[in-house]
């Protein structure tokens, strides 16, 4: 009987002092604001006057201290950035191998023909000038190099 006296005795203590450390830990403490007599605004634990109003602090813990960088950090990262070029889409064996056969047939007309034309907005067939045939070319062979091996 004198054990489960003292088991009591012990879970009594221990429930007792949880309660009391729950009370009077700083998540049940309240924050007060108030405006002193020269529209000063403050805040505190203990209400500095009788207009003093209770105010909630929200926390979220998920959320994490944002780590500030010295200015010759921030310098060197911008270079960075600035020096990082956008990256290239990533593209499948089958739609690389689209593209190549496409530009070589683009090659293809291109040289087998004289003249080039296309049909504009109006429906009307315009020419192409020699720098304009050139450009389309030039566009064929990168887009050539880019997708054929």
């Amino acid at each position: 009987m004198g054990k489960i006296r003292m088991m009591y005795k012990k879970s009594f203590i221990l429930s007792v002092s949880a309660i009391f450390f729950l009370l009077s830990s700083p998540l049940s403490a309240s924050v007060y604001k108030w405006v002193d007599e020269n529209g000063q605004v403050h805040y505190g634990e203990r209400p500095g006057n009788t207009e003093a109003e209770k105010v909630t602090i929200r926390q979220n813990e998920t959320t994490k201290p944002r780590i500030i960088k010295s200015d010759k950090e921030n310098s060197d990262s911008d270079k960075e950035q600035k020096a990082e070029e956008p990256a290239k889409p990533q593209y499948t064996k089958k739609q690389k191998r689209q593209y190549c056969n496409e530009a070589k047939s683009d090659l293809a007309t291109i040289n087998s023909r004289g003249r080039l034309r296309e049909i504009d907005e109006k429906g009307e067939y315009t020419f192409l000038s020699e720098k304009q045939r050139q450009q389309r070319i030039a566009t064929a062979q990168k887009k050539a190099g880019d997708f054929c091996r």
